[in-house]
């Protein structure tokens, strides 16, 4: 991980790579992060309203 990455939800130093997006521990940067990138499997989610016209 680059060492000098901050978390993109709050700005303190980030810990980990996590739905798309480098996040402190804090738990709540945590779920804020799984939420924009569309919750558990939001991706994909997304692909299949794509595919049938409905995004």
């Amino acid at each position: 991980m680059k060492t000098d990455a901050k978390c993109e939800i709050c700005g303190k130093p980030a810990t980990r790579f996590l739905f798309a997006a480098f996040v402190c521990d804090d738990e709540s940067c945590i779920e804020k992060a799984r939420m924009e990138r569309g919750g558990p499997g939001g991706h994909k989610k997304r692909d299949l309203s794509e595919l049938l016209g409905d995004g």
